[in-house]
Order: C-alpha cells, then structure tokens, then sequence
C-alpha cells in the first residue's frame, strides 16, 4: 500500500509541474502585466518568478524529473517483487501509456488554455519549491559557468515588437482601438524587416529615358505611365539621374536634349531596409531611388510612393 501512495504521489507531482511547464511558455505577458498593474497578489507574485525564467524551469524540470524518476523505480521494484523477470516488461507496459498520454499531453493540453489562471493558482507553491531548490539549482549553475562559456545577452528587440503586437491585438478586443488602426500598427512593426528588394519595381518593369533622349520622350513617358519622374538609364545599364517633368514644363528654353534637367539619383542596396530608403529620400527630397545589387548592377527602382503604401496599407 505504501508503494502505491508513493507512485500516486509522485504521478500527481509530474502531472502539476507538466502543466506548469507548458503554462511558462503560453502564458499572455500583456495580460500578465495587465494584472500586475491592477496589484492583484497572484500576479505580482508570478510577475516576480518570471524575473528569472532560467530558475523557474530548471526548477519546474528538476521536480518532475524527479517524481518521473522515483514513481517509476518504485513501481518496477513492486512489480518485480511480486512477478519476477515478467515485472519489467510489465513496468514497461503500464508506464508507456502514463507517462506519454497522461502524465505529458493531457496536462499540457489544459494547462496551455488556461495559463495564467492555472499559474496564478500555483504561484504560491512555485515560489516554495523555488525557495526550497535554490541551492541545487545555483551549485548546477556554478558548476555550468566553469565548463561552459558565459553567451553574450542578445536585444529584445524583436520581443519587444512583438509584445508590442499582442498589446494591440488586445486593445482592438477591449475596443480602444479600431480594427483600421491595430492593423497600421502591426504593419509599422513589421515594415522594420522590409527590405528595397520587397518594394522595389523590376528594371524590365520601369519605363525609363536615355541620356540623350529627346524632351518629347520625357511627356510621351510620362503620359503613358503617369508618373513625372522618369529614371534615366545609361547604356551600360548604370542609373545616370532622373528626370522630373515639372522642370522641364517650367524651362522657358526647352533645349532638344534632357542632359539639362538629369538631377542626382540616390542609390541604395537591394538588402537595405526599406525604412532607411524612406529616411534617405526624404533628406535627398527626392521622390526615386535606385536599387542595385551586390556588384551594383542596377536591378530596379523604387518610389516614395511605393514605400508609403507599403507603410501604411492593410
């Protein structure tokens, strides 16, 4: 009877620290935090074991590694006793099922749809047990520092953005914000990995002029595209400048060639981020960029334009 109280219990143990494993890695941090604000105990106390997530799951994984351990060498040293030889394959048959189905998938499962109120249940006893463990997680600790190399700290960065997308989400089911505005705030968020290559127009897509193309090409162009700045290319390929069609219609002159109104042209790599495309021109005030590769083959171009909708469409 003593055997079975202690396989029960240490099956119960396994049981709570899975799902606690599994609510560690679902767990809302906007929600969290949410809670913390309003001060209630459960919350401020988890927020506080989850300052060191390191120790919380070396300590979660300790403890059931543990009960796993010891309920399975009671129950085989209880069946062997009683069946000799034949308690192993026995041991082996009942503690498949469990530990796989019962002990792993089933409390994951429910402790991943409730999270944060199964955890602010049991932030009192993970802080016992963390408290109770800590010298055997901090020798663990020591003793990883001396053989493994201390790793540098990476930025949240991308966490941080990404929170920053749960906070919104969450304030367009609470109503403070609009559907029209989560969805401008995650595209801002998301316009950070945006490169020119993603925005850009393809050279054989791009109606362009030759340095010595005549200013009736320049209107005819622009007629048929619609756009009064027009890159103008090289024969060798290279992006020599561009040519703004209001200058033209403001020259009183109107020389045969558009060598005269060819303005610099700003040039950016393929790989830069499409926010930095958006900064440079508008200290260039230009409107056109050129997009090369990396042995600065010109492969396309790209507008202010474009860059914006991509911003701010959703």
């Amino acid at each position: 009877m003593k055997d079975f109280f202690i396989i029960g219990g240490c099956w119960a143990i396994s049981f709570l620290f899975n799902g606690i494993e599994a609510g560690l890695t679902s767990i809302d941090p906007v929600r969290l935090r949410h809670h913390v604000k309003l001060n209630r105990p459960a919350a401020v106390r988890l927020d506080r074991l989850l300052k060191t997530p390191e120790r919380l799951l070396v300590t979660v994984l300790l403890i059931t590694n543990l009960a796993d351990i010891l309920a399975l060498f009671v129950m085989t040293r209880f069946l062997v006793s009683r069946f000799a030889a034949t308690g192993f394959f026995l041991a082996v048959l009942v503690a498949l099922p469990v530990y796989l189905f019962v002990l792993s998938v089933l409390p994951k499962s429910l402790f991943r749809r409730f999270p944060f109120r199964a955890l602010s249940l049991l932030a009192r006893l993970l802080e016992i047990v963390m408290t109770a463990l800590w010298p055997i997680v901090a020798t663990g600790k020591l003793i990883g520092r001396l053989f493994l190399p201390a790793q540098k700290k990476r930025a949240r960065l991308f966490a941080a953005r990404e929170e920053l997308k749960q906070i919104t989400t969450q304030s367009e089911r609470e109503g403070s914000l609009t559907a029209t505005e989560r969805a401008m705030i995650h595209n801002v968020v998301d316009f950070q990995n945006v490169t020119a290559r993603d925005v850009m127009k393809p050279l054989s897509r791009v109606a362009s002029l030759k340095p010595d193309s005549p200013i009736e090409d320049v209107f005819r162009v622009s007629r048929s595209t619609g756009f009064d700045r027009l890159p103008v290319i090289g024969a060798n390929g290279d992006a020599v400048g561009l040519v703004n069609v209001v200058d033209i219609l403001l020259d009183r002159d109107h020389p045969q060639s558009i060598s005269r109104y060819i303005r610099r042209m700003v040039t950016v790599q393929e790989s830069e981020p499409a926010a930095r495309a958006v900064q440079r021109l508008r200290a260039a005030r230009l409107g056109l960029a050129a997009v090369v590769d990396q042995k600065r083959n010109l492969i396309g171009v790209v507008t202010s334009e474009d860059l914006i909708a991509r911003l701010v469409r959703a």
